[in-house]
């Protein structure tokens, strides 16, 4: 017999029909007075988001019930994805930032809008994984999902024909190399063309192969592997369709959708593209260095930009210092090359093409992520003009009584609309520094000691950094899910999965004071600014919501628990009868 403990009784307390109306209103009014009125973002893997087949969708219903939630309790008015090209398979990691720049990932697909409701079922049930993304089950050669694809692909109907060939005409220069890496991967044996034969390793480089080989050579390829060149277009015509549906959902409830620029290029674009990259050099993390002095170089930067420009509201441009000074690392030798603004006015230009002269360029957000001495970006202690005027990403890693923090960058005089901070991101997590703990104690006026406890220091930096008037909050943070980034590294991001029963789960995770309670982030900002006394209204509806996310409402109605605890034993001796009676009519 199998009898659940009284002390295992939750107190758990959504928020009331009746109660979310106000709790909005508390929440943008105090978030009024405190100074957070621009982006309020959540960084999130398109993957990790909660699904049937194994890998998340905004373009589904369990994306869309999930950004529900997150206005709800969030008030989220962005949301910014990490990368979503194509991956492949190290081992059981799939790295991300090691994928594809430019083309989207088969797992972008909302495989349920394009196939029947049985072939559907079958993709769910091939879904052995139920803790963590599965990529398998729809990226691999011959998972569930890529079958089901390639049936869609055999008895394509006629306006989606039409459809897709109209798509491949007016992309073909993107889509036309990829598609030929893919083939070349295949014939060759080999995912790194620098071990292909002479004539498929430079088949782009006009400087070795003539055009008549060229055309010659791609002829060939053709009649080898035809169908899956076409398959490898008609599967990007699908997941663009899904994107762009993606943003349509999240634009109709009205959150911007940002994507995540690498500064990396793959190896299929390195090969199409040999003159935009300088030979041998790279630029860290085994990244090729872009010859951003040549032509080449410049046109293949703009094509990104405008794939990005196109897909999305905005976008982050990862590791944004390399293009202010590309750090060039060739034969063991460090040359780092000065640019200044000269390529992010390149980048902003080529966006302008694409949304229009008046568009806010402030939806293209820089990543500075770092402590202040990793890069130039100013003059003395103040910012460079070219650099204070454009959107800026940090994180509080970096935190110290002098730098990472809103109150610290703000005392050093940057425009509040022009960064955006974060406690945490991918590559990071909210953990024990006494560094921390020092400058937080100060800001936040908080006792050291209570500090020196996880839990609530993670709060108080999530707290810190949601006094900034642009914000965001990594998924894992806001959801308190179990977190192996510090342990792991940024590669478990794309294997969390958010829960199905996310609401359910958030409000355990805020009663084990785990998670983003954006009540508590404001009373602790009230309180330390002063606002509890001059606001004290509104003061007071934060502490209660707060303890109503937290389940501490309870102890203020003791009939409550009183109810839930006799229910309980009434329960448990329901239990006891029914399985002694048994033993009693099993002995008879």
């Amino acid at each position: 017999m199998q009898i659940k403990s009284i002390n295992s009784i939750s107190f758990q307390r959504k928020l009331l029909s009746r109660e979310e109306r106000d709790y909005s209103n508390v929440l943008k009014e105090a978030k009024n007075k405190l100074g957070n009125n621009g982006k309020s973002i959540l960084i999130v893997p398109y993957s990790s988001l909660p699904n049937k087949t194994g890998v998340g969708n905004f373009a589904n219903t369990e994306g869309e019930e999930f950004v529900k939630f997150t206005k709800k309790y969030w008030d989220i008015n962005e949301v910014q994805l990490l990368p979503i090209g194509q991956y492949h398979f190290h081992g059981e990691d799939v790295p991300f930032y090691s994928g594809t720049s430019m083309d989207l990932g088969n797992h972008v697909i909302n495989i349920e809008d394009f196939i029947s409701k049985e072939e559907f079922e079958q993709i769910i049930k091939s879904n052995n994984i139920k803790n963590k993304v599965n990529f398998k089950n729809v990226i691999e050669k011959n998972s569930a999902q890529e079958i089901a694809l390639q049936n869609l692909y055999k008895n394509i109907d006629t306006n989606m024909k039409t459809e897709f060939e109209l798509y491949k005409k007016n992309n073909s220069n993107l889509l036309e190399p990829k598609a030929l890496y893919r083939a070349l991967r295949e014939i060759n044996d080999n995912y790194d063309f620098k071990k292909w034969n002479d004539l498929d390793r430079n088949l782009f480089n006009p400087d070795i192969i003539k055009e008549p080989e060229k055309e010659k050579r791609i002829k060939e390829i053709y009649s080898l592997k035809s169908k899956e060149i076409d398959f490898y277009k008609f599967k990007q015509f699908l997941a663009e369709k899904s994107l762009a549906k993606a943003k349509e959902n999240l634009n109709s409830k009205g959150i911007k959708l940002s994507g995540d620029m690498p500064c990396g290029f793959s190896y299929d674009e390195i090969w199409a593209n040999p003159k935009a990259f300088i030979k041998d050099a790279t630029i860290g993390w085994e990244l090729p260095a872009l010859d951003l002095d040549s032509s080449e170089g410049k046109e293949l930067l703009k094509k990104k930009v405008n794939l990005y420009a196109q897909r999305f509201d905005g976008f982050r441009v990862d590791a944004a210092w390399t293009y202010i000074s590309e750090p060039i690392t060739k034969n063991g030798v460090k040359n780092p090359k000065y640019y200044g603004e000269e390529i992010l006015n390149l980048i902003e230009d080529e966006v302008k093409k694409v949304k229009g002269n008046n568009y806010n360029l402030k939806n293209i957000s820089y990543e500075f992520t770092a402590s202040p001495n990793d890069f130039n970006i100013f003059d003395g202690k103040k910012l460079k003009p070219f650099i204070e005027k454009r959107m800026k990403i940090f994180t509080s890693d970096y935190m110290d009584i002098n730098w990472g923090t809103n109150d610290n960058f703000l005392k050093r005089g940057w425009d509040k609309e022009n960064f955006i901070l974060g406690a945490s991101n991918h590559d990071s997590c909210v953990r024990l520094n006494p560094k921390y703990i020092e400058t937080l104690s100060k800001i936040l006026k908080i006792p050291k000691e209570k500090l020196n406890i996880a839990n609530e220091l993670r709060r108080s930096r999530l707290a810190e950094a949601y006094s900034a008037y642009n914000n965001m909050l990594f998924f894992i943070d806001g959801l308190g899910l179990k977190d192996n980034r510090y342990k792991q590294g940024s590669l478990e991001s794309y294997k969390t999965l958010i829960p199905d029963n996310f609401e359910d789960e958030y409000i355990k995770a805020l009663e084990k004071r785990e998670g983003f309670n954006p009540m508590d982030a404001l009373e602790q900002n009230f309180r330390a600014k002063g606002l509890d006394k001059s606001e004290k209204e509104l003061y007071k509806k934060i502490v209660k919501y707060r303890d109503i996310l937290e389940s501490r409402d309870i102890k203020k109605t003791p009939y409550k628990a009183i109810l839930i605890a006799a229910t309980s034993i009434l329960a448990l001796g329901i239990g006891v009868y029914t399985y002694l009676k048994k033993q009693k009519d099993s002995d008879n």
